[in-house]
């Protein structure tokens, strides 16, 4: 079936004004006529049937039931390079992660003045949104716009956890706060080189747990991918 995401709320009846790009492909590339029916993917408000009418306009029809999700994960992520970065966003998007939140840490190569952070935010959900649209997802990769480590404090979840490890102290493995199956985790990934003793002191005041994620996992971007697969292992297992 055709699908269309829309990063917006909907209701049943509205007549949603597609975008140019979106237009076009509904109507121009695919052809769409109005006795097709259309999957329509939003941002919150949830799955919904609808038809095209007159370009550019949709309707939306009904409802559909999905399954729920039971369990929400925030990714907090230190900005990496770029090529890494977005390698990360589209392997965090196909591992169910529900909330992105990139942050800015003291060993963070990547340097962004806000008109830098305004393109790269625009860049980011395309490539959410593309990954979206490939895995077939019921909803959309919420990403929040770049913030500093002391505002992480803002996304608690019901189980909050820093990848971070000690050398002579080292730290439970993140299993160890998976096992009791909590329904909202938010897990705290380093730059590349890791974070400074005084950031995870300020992360745990906020409450956040330090857990080891192994020996072997030493990049930034394959630590977010772990963490991820891990939590989707915790809930098979669950299930």
């Amino acid at each position: 079936m055709k699908q269309v995401y829309l990063d917006q709320n909907v209701s049943v009846q509205d007549v949603i004004c597609l975008d140019v790009k979106q237009a076009h492909h509904i109507f121009d590339v695919l052809r769409t006529t109005s006795k097709e029916k259309i999957r329509i993917v939003t941002k919150n408000s949830g799955v919904f049937f609808g038809h095209v009418e007159n370009k550019p306009n949709l309707v939306i029809d009904s409802m559909v039931d999905v399954f729920e999700e039971n369990q929400s994960i925030t990714l907090c992520c230190a900005l990496i390079k770029q090529d890494k970065f977005e390698w990360m966003l589209q392997k965090a998007c196909e591992l169910g992660v529900h909330k992105i939140v990139p942050f800015v840490s003291k060993n963070t190569v990547v340097k962004l003045d806000e008109k830098k952070a305004e393109k790269k935010l625009i860049r980011w959900n395309e490539i959410l949104l593309a990954a979206t649209k490939q895995c077939n997802r019921n909803t959309l990769v919420e990403l929040e716009p770049v913030i500093a480590l002391k505002d992480l404090s803002n996304y608690k979840s019901e189980c909050n956890l820093v990848a971070y490890e000690k050398e002579n102290d080292p730290s439970k493995h993140m299993a160890h706060y998976l096992k009791d199956n909590p329904q909202s985790i938010t897990v705290c990934i380093g730059p590349e080189g890791g974070f400074e003793e005084s950031e995870i002191q300020v992360l745990n005041e906020f409450g956040f747990d330090n857990c080891s994620l192994g020996k072997n996992i030493l990049r930034a971007e394959t630590a977010a991918c772990y963490v991820l697969t891990a939590i989707e292992y915790q809930n098979h297992v669950e299930g």
